[in-house]
């Protein structure tokens, strides 16, 4: 985990500790957001009627939706590093 509580001032090390963060949870979100864009034609195609793949269906949808809401997250986090810049 990354460290960038700030002390008085930007040190060299807080401001690689912070740039390293903001790198590591875009990449986090990038990596989230093609696992969820993967997921959206899984939930057209198992949409059927028989119960097996009724369930695979609800199975993807309750993915699709968990990592919208890690991806909202981490939107949070990054917009909350962002903010330390201004400081």
């Amino acid at each position: 985990m990354f460290n960038y509580d700030l002390a008085e001032a930007w040190s060299a090390d807080s401001l690689l500790a912070w740039f390293s963060a903001q790198r590591a949870v875009a990449e986090a979100i990038d990596a989230l957001e093609d696992g969820g864009a993967a997921l959206l034609p899984l939930v057209s195609e198992s949409d059927w009627h028989a119960q097996g793949m009724r369930a695979l269906h609800e199975l993807i949808v309750d993915l699709k939706d968990r990592v919208a809401a890690e991806s909202g997250q981490l939107h949070s986090r990054l917009w909350e590093l962002e903010a330390m810049e201004r400081l």
